[in-house]
């Protein structure tokens, strides 16, 4: 999981970093912190993250500026507000954000806070994969195939390429059936990415390609043409 604290009281961080490894070792969770100072500094960064801790008030910039900021940049990432006025609650609905966390942290508001988002993307519709540079949150519908490779699984995603720990048999298990099935014994694809195909060959819509072999043609197919009509027949 990849977290950013952006405060501008080095303090502050300093605190919130040994409780998110305190975390990371109690829930066997990995994290991996990055910190900016103001929120210019984090609207500059290109790097993606899980959550953010967002100090409210700031210089030069405060933190509901850099939240609709941000939201531009990425609607989706968790945005947890810190502050010591609790009246600004009403004020952060305006960015969507997930907490808000009253100075000074207590360390059980944040654990809770920690377990709640993890809670919420555990769903069908997200998964999360530990990889080497730590735990990613994927979006189902952003994975155009799951790749067996040597020892490892390589998850390919609309923006990005994931090297997994899991063995692709687990992965499947986490996958809907009624949108993903496997074409190759070392390929899993999602029927939403594929443009078209014959019976050899899956054409996805960012211009790879997967191999059909022929013990699974039929039940490719087969998957292939229930997920159309499915979404065809949709109201």
């Amino acid at each position: 999981m990849k977290i950013a604290v952006c405060d501008d009281e080095i303090i502050l961080y300093e605190e919130l970093y040994t409780l998110l490894n305190e975390y990371s070792t109690l829930k066997k969770e990995p994290i991996l912190t990055t910190y900016f100072k103001t929120g210019y500094d984090l609207l500059s960064s290109t790097e993606k993250f899980d959550i953010i801790f967002m100090d409210y008030q700031m210089d030069d910039i405060d933190g509901l500026e850099t939240s609709k900021r941000l939201r531009l940049k990425n609607s989706d990432v968790t945005i947890i507000f810190l502050t010591a006025f609790p009246k600004i609650v009403f004020q952060s609905f305006e960015v969507n954000t997930f907490r808000f966390l009253l100075k000074p942290i207590k360390k059980e508001d944040l654990f809770k806070s920690i377990d709640d988002y993890l809670d919420s993307v555990r769903t069908d519709d997200f998964l999360i994969l530990n990889t080497n540079d730590g735990s990613w949150k994927v979006r189902l519908s952003e994975i155009i195939y799951v790749e067996s490779k040597d020892k490892h699984t390589i998850i390919r995603t609309v923006d990005n390429q994931l090297e997994c720990c899991r063995y692709m048999q687990e992965i499947e298990k986490m996958l809907p059936k009624d949108r993903f099935t496997r074409s190759h014994r070392s390929c899993i694809v999602s029927f939403l990415h594929i443009r078209n195909h014959d019976n050899k060959t899956i054409y996805f819509d960012n211009n790879e390609r997967a191999s059909i072999s022929r013990r699974y043609l039929t039940d490719f197919k087969k998957a292939f043409q229930e997920y159309i009509v499915r979404y065809n027949t949709k109201d």
